[in-house]
């Protein structure tokens, strides 16, 4: 299970940190973005510590996770398909 931890969370990486950064990029508040990442470490952690137990406990650690990724990545993709309209493009 420890090994599948580490590769769970290598395979979130890609898409946390690009949208991480799509989001910092999209609404200029680096505070935000840090906040919402620290939820995301979070959530990481309590997958670390559920998961080590039982695989049966991961589940609300992947969830805090998921849904911190989720909202970096569709609150930039949303603020860029806002930016877009706007410009009329």
């Amino acid at each position: 299970r420890d090994y599948r931890i580490q590769m769970n969370t290598l395979e979130w990486l890609p898409l946390f940190l690009v949208s991480l950064w799509l989001f910092t990029l999209a609404w200029g508040s680096d505070l935000i973005a840090a906040g919402i990442g620290l939820v995301w470490i979070i959530g990481r952690i309590l997958y670390l510590t559920g998961y080590s137990k039982a695989a049966e406990a991961r589940g609300p650690g992947f969830g805090i996770q998921a849904l911190a990724a989720g909202v970096l990545l569709f609150g930039a993709l949303g603020k860029i398909i806002w930016m877009v309209i706007q410009k009329g493009v």
